[in-house]
């Protein structure tokens, strides 16, 4: 399964935007929430059919320094203020296999697009981030390397504007805002272009994808408490985005698939300590 379009889109919230909407942490010590949920998105990056899918949500932190999840990957804050984080920051990009298989879809058939072309192993991304405050909003780059998979490099950035409603009681967070996504030849390469012997198996063009542009779009995500202590809470996420320059025209994604890539979730997740 490519569960990039689990991580992409659960978080290309995807990425450098409104999925860093978080409830407010402790200052000091280890905080733990588990949870789980539905996400609604393309099957695959780039495809026109949609599969409903039941993924875990974990966090994991450590004071407001350290940071894991699915969402936003494994990071630390080595320059923390109030206006500036910058650290360092690691994260999966789950494989794409050719028979289409998502051990979490619980809706929708398996897809026959990807036949012929391979599978895209798990990638580990290494790199760092920016995150920058200027009143409500939030600009963020986060700038990684695949060390093995696609092996290579990939830009997300992205502009939030967050904050709270207390229009019903307890403090609504919210977070919604554009962003874009930019990869090195070696990404589109890996995912979008066509090999002659690919393009045998798969019946689709031979294409040589290069960088640039990968896409832009928009996505929010708003936290409701549902408890007054606020360990549990409800999540919504939504996102559209626009794929762009060589993934755009790619032959997977004109004669199989869509530039546009739309997602819905809502999760539920308990704050253990």
């Amino acid at each position: 399964m490519r569960i990039h379009a689990v991580v992409v889109v659960f978080v290309m919230l995807f990425c450098a935007g409104p999925a860093d909407a978080q409830p407010p942490q402790d200052d000091d010590g280890w905080s733990l929430s588990l949870g789980a949920g539905g996400l609604f998105a393309p099957s695959y990056e780039g495809d026109d059919d949609y599969r409903l899918s039941l993924l875990p949500n974990i966090q994991i932190a450590y004071g407001d320094r350290f940071f894991a999840s699915v969402q936003d990957g494994v990071g630390y804050n080595l320059i923390n203020s109030d206006a500036l984080r910058i650290g360092p920051i690691g994260r999966v990009e789950f494989s794409r296999d050719e028979d289409g298989s998502q051990p979490f879809a619980v809706t929708g058939e398996r897809t026959s697009d990807l036949l012929g072309l391979g599978d895209v192993a798990t990638t580990v991304e290494l790199g760092g981030f920016v995150e920058a405050d200027i009143g409500p909003l939030e600009a963020s780059v986060q700038a990684r390397r695949g060390i093995n998979g696609h092996e290579g490099f990939v830009i997300d950035a992205g502009l939030t504007y967050g904050g709270r409603s207390f229009a019903v009681g307890p403090p609504i967070i919210y977070a919604f805002g554009p962003r874009i996504k930019i990869v090195g030849d070696n990404y589109n390469d890996a995912y979008f272009s066509v090999t002659p012997v690919q393009s045998i198996a798969s019946g689709l063009p031979v294409y040589d994808a290069g960088g640039g542009l990968h896409s832009y779009g928009f996505g929010g995500a708003v936290i409701f408490p549902i408890t007054r202590d606020n360990r549990i809470s409800a999540v919504m996420i939504g996102g559209y985005d626009r794929l762009a320059g060589d993934v755009g025209d790619a032959p997977l994604v004109r004669l199989r698939g869509s530039r546009n890539q739309a997602a819905v979730g809502f999760f539920l997740s308990y704050k253990l300590f």
